[in-house]
């Protein structure tokens, strides 16, 4: 029987401590690490090569669709199941633009994520029986595009919008992503020009919105 490698991402510890009691359970599945932010999913995604990242899209530093971008960027070879709190369609079909294989709602029965994780594995898609239909609708009438306007920026320009939305001052967003501040402050100034926006609160409302931090 193999035996599937499992990373988890989430930024509440009883989470990610309550699906690793759950998925443990399981003779065939095992959590060999653990995320609380985008950025140490991918650190962990290139240490570890976990057969399935199971993950929630809404995370500091670095949200969970930016980070599955740039892990299929990298080229590594894992099958990304979404556990979200949003029974939105839309959410849905950006994580399935993003390369996720699977979109769970988190109070979805246990056997949903499990199914989500067995096709994970195996290269298949899996998405929740609550939203399947209307993504499969939104998809179908071609309202399903790939993040809005948010494609327009560059991914480091996203992970810069998600910083500042979070409250960062650009010294705090230098120190964090290794670059100067004079760097951030040109990204902020692009952002800005790109999405035609014209103040900080601008700029939250667009994040929440793209659901990039919450409300």
């Amino acid at each position: 029987m193999m035996t599937i490698n499992i990373l988890l991402a989430d930024d509440h510890k009883l989470v990610r401590q309550g699906l690793r009691t759950m998925l443990e359970s399981r003779p065939d599945l095992k959590v060999i690490g653990e995320a609380a932010d985008g950025l140490e999913v991918l650190e962990k995604a290139a240490e570890l090569q976990p057969h399935v990242i199971l993950m929630d899209i809404m995370m500091p530093n670095l949200n969970g669709i930016e980070a599955a971008r740039q892990i299929r960027q990298r080229g590594l070879k894992t099958g990304i199941v979404f556990l979200s709190m949003h029974a939105n369609a839309s959410y849905a079909v950006r994580a399935l633009h993003s390369g996720a294989l699977g979109y769970v709602i988190k109070d979805a029965d246990f056997s949903e994520i499990l199914q989500a994780i067995y096709n994970a594995a195996e290269g298949k898609r899996y998405l929740s029986t609550e939203i399947a239909d209307e993504v499969l609708e939104l998809l179908l009438s071609n309202n399903g595009d790939k993040a809005g306007s948010l494609d327009i920026l560059s991914p480091r320009e996203r992970e810069i919008l998600q910083l500042i939305a979070e409250g960062n001052t650009n010294a705090a967003i230098a120190k964090k992503l290794t670059l100067s501040v004079r760097t951030v402050e040109a990204h902020r100034a692009r952002i800005m020009a790109k999405l035609r926006l014209n103040s900080q609160a601008e700029l939250v409302r667009f994040a929440i919105q793209q659901g990039l931090i919450e409300a």
